[in-house]
């Protein structure tokens, strides 16, 4: 060791000072320094490095390699299924190169449909999209096949990826992505066996997963979850329990829900004389004003019983006015709207059909209401969606839009074009990633009618003008997809 640590000296204090020697080695190894350092056309540097690498070398003599015990690599199983077609292949090419996650979402769902695999070479491109969209991950598990399984067992981003074919097992062995998908099917089909799943496991699950897997309750909510329910308010954490309060908030025979139908029944009465009385009784259930309730008003026009009576009007099911005025809907409705007593409750009303998500009431309110009420629209057919967004878009055009982007089919080449004209006035908000975001449901023939979209503000004309080519690629993109 005296050798190496000389030559390690003669490193750091620089061959000027101290030059290479020989100094501790004997035998075959001195023989070879010697041979190095008479060399006298070479200059001292050169003979310090040549001995360098010697020794390193002589030191490394003998030595024996570390052994693992590496698990072999498994071979990937054959796939069952085919791939999908070189035209395919090359379409989602132009899908990748808009970025759109919608237009992807489009082509892995055609991939579904026709039961065809992303070709192999794609495969790490998607599995990223995957792991950075939780939107695709189940459908790019669906099309990735055995090798986008096999993949994910070397890099810990990829594993939503195993392949999981029945309900069981994504409940039981998929990423929670796969996991919430499996509770959502099995809740539409047996919403008891949903709830019973995710009552055997909730002990083991944390936190983060147990508020994500617990509001796939929420969509529809079942009377039938309420004990259950109610007993998570005792979780200790924060998330669980207002998640809980939220979804036992939607359902009619609740504790909260009855105890809040209870202020508001003795608070609002009609007599014999078809007069409604108004008059919000003490509240001393602080439990009330814990679920979320606020107990004062910030507007000094509305009192506080007014402001109380107004959150607990819009947190209670629309069907309880009719049993307590003994009359129909549209009796409620029309009571509500003529009695000044009641006329400050009316959009509570509304809300409350929205909260309850009461598509009978609203598509009834709507008929029956001089007054448009944009939260009710998500609840009526498509076709009235639509209907009234084209009729009333001038009034409420941002809100519209916000719910029109919730729909579920594609926008009528009518209402597609107010959009965009609203659009061409606010560039910046409904940019190029608005686009991207929801090509889904923009028409493709709204292509033929872009060029006469213009904006008013002469400064919006070039950033509008590049909307448009991006939206323009994009709808191809989509004609391509639908075209497979």
């Amino acid at each position: 060791m005296e050798h190496w640590n000389q030559l390690i000296n003669t490193a750091l204090l620089g061959t000027a000072k101290k030059p290479a020697g020989n100094t501790g080695m004997s035998g075959p190894l001195l023989q070879a320094a010697d041979t190095i350092l008479a060399q006298a056309d070479t200059d001292k540097e050169d003979k310090f490095l040549q001995l360098a690498a010697v020794l390193y070398n002589y030191r490394q003599s003998g030595t024996r390699p570390i052994t693992a015990n590496a698990t072999p690599m498994k071979v990937c199983p054959p796939e069952t299924k085919a791939y999908c077609k070189p035209a395919a292949t090359r379409v989602l090419q132009q899908v990748l190169e808009t970025e759109s996650i919608q237009l992807l979402q489009l082509w892995l769902e055609y991939c579904v449909k026709a039961n065809v695999l992303v070709p192999p070479a794609q495969l790490p491109v998607m599995l990223d999209k995957g792991w950075r969209n939780k939107s695709l991950r189940a459908l790019i598990a669906a099309t990735g096949g055995q090798r986008a399984a096999w993949l994910g067992h070397f890099n810990p981003d990829w594993n939503f990826s195993r392949v999981a074919d029945t309900i069981e097992d994504r409940w039981h062995n998929g990423a929670t992505a796969q996991r919430v998908e499996a509770l959502k099917e099995l809740r539409a089909a047996d919403p008891v066996m949903a709830r019973t799943w995710l009552e055997q496991s909730w002990p083991k699950e944390s936190v983060t997963v147990k508020t994500e897997l617990l509001s796939v309750l929420e969509h529809p909510a079942d009377p039938a979850d309420i004990p259950w329910l109610e007993s998570l308010l005792t979780e200790k954490s924060k998330q669980v329990k207002e998640t809980a309060t939220r979804i036992l908030k939607k359902l009619p025979g609740s504790s909260l829900h009855e105890k809040y139908w209870q202020i508001i029944a003795g608070a609002i009465q009609l007599d014999k004389f078809g007069q409604v009385t108004v008059a919000l009784p003490e509240i001393t259930d602080d439990s009330i004003f814990h679920s979320g309730i606020e107990k004062f008003s910030n507007d000094k026009t509305i009192s506080d019983d007014t402001h109380v009576l107004y959150q607990l009007v819009s947190s209670v099911h629309p069907s309880r006015w009719e049993e307590h005025f003994n009359r129909d809907t549209e009796r409620v409705i029309a009571l509500f709207q003529q009695q000044e007593s009641l006329q400050p409750f009316v959009p509570a009303l509304v809300l409350a059909i929205a909260w309850f998500e009461d598509k009978e009431r609203a598509l009834s309110f709507m008929q029956h209401s001089e007054t448009f009420y944009v939260d009710i629209i998500p609840l009526l057919p498509a076709a009235q969606q639509q209907e009234f967004g084209e009729k009333f878009f001038d009034e409420h055009p941002d809100t519209i839009i916000e719910y029109a982007c919730k729909h579920q089919e594609e926008w009528s080449l009518q209402l597609c074009a107010r959009i965009f004209k609203y659009a061409a006035t606010q560039p910046y908000t409904y940019n190029q990633q608005f686009m991207n975001n929801h090509i889904r449901l923009i028409p493709v023939g709204i292509a033929a009618t872009l060029d006469d979209i213009t904006p008013v503000e002469a400064y919006h004309t070039g950033y509008w003008n590049n909307i448009k080519v991006h939206l323009g690629r994009l709808l191809q993109a989509k004609s391509q997809v639908q075209s497979l």
